[in-house]
């Protein structure tokens, strides 16, 4: 076990850093309200026996996927979600502007310029795994079930149709995983240092970053810009990166 990591009974917790990011927050939430949230509610309608001219839709594509625990998925997500700060699901949170995702952060590089903050959060490592399994669902149901259907008229002309698929909401999820997969390191711990709740909690005061808490901050974030743009192209991978 790393020093960010801990054991409680059965129960195996591990340390993670969350931005407050609003792309990257969007993608969690969509991750629930998209997928998880809509695909539970019909599960659980149909496990009660409600009949389908009754019961809410399935999500558009993914009538038919396999290996999705509707009810754990969702509580997975929903620990999760309330094991973040308030600074990270306020209103604030989500409506920061993309293009200056630094406005009014509390958080400065050693030179003064404000950082988009990231906030130590404790989780439970089952949560993780069963995201983790909703990943890989998704992959499955994309692979067996792709978005472009393509037929073949009498005359060999080939036609191409959009469809509803389980890769619509591909990104979203690998996205989301991506980055609370993020596993600890050396640059996790002395940024979990610098950024306690006591010295970086909600209303905190000013925190400047020594030298050497920016050079973990500018390592992470190079982790982090690849996680949070899974499946982006570089150019988009390299503008998200530059915010930080």
């Amino acid at each position: 076990m790393t020093p960010a990591q801990s054991g409680t009974g059965t129960r195996t917790t591990t340390l993670r850093l969350v931005p407050r990011d609003p792309d990257w927050l969007h993608d969690f939430r969509m991750t629930h309200d998209l997928l998880l949230a809509p695909y539970h509610a019909a599960w659980s309608a149909r496990r009660s026996g409600i009949g389908d001219q009754v019961a809410p839709a399935w999500p558009a594509g993914l009538e038919n996927i396999s290996d999705l625990d509707a009810p754990t998925a969702l509580d997975a997500w929903s620990n999760i979600h309330r094991a973040f700060p308030s600074a990270l699901v306020g209103s604030g949170a989500l409506n920061a502007t993309h293009d200056d995702p630094t406005r009014g952060s509390m958080l400065h590089a050693p030179d003064g310029r404000r950082l988009i903050p990231l906030h130590p959060v404790t989780l439970d490592e089952s949560d993780l795994r069963a995201l983790a399994r909703v990943r890989r669902a998704v992959r499955v149901g994309a692979k067996a079930n792709p978005s472009l259907r393509v037929t073949h008229g009498a005359d060999g002309a080939a036609d191409i149709e959009s469809v509803p698929s389980p890769g619509a909401y591909l990104g979203t999820v690998e996205r989301t995983v991506a980055v609370l997969a993020l596993a600890p390191d050396e640059d996790v711990d002395i940024l979990a240092g610098a950024l306690a709740p006591e010295r970086f909690g909600q209303g905190a005061r000013r925190v400047d970053l020594s030298d050497v808490e920016y050079a973990a901050y500018e390592r992470f974030a190079d982790r982090l810009a690849a996680a949070a743009m899974t499946g982006e192209f570089a150019g988009d991978r390299a503008l998200f990166r530059s915010r930080y």
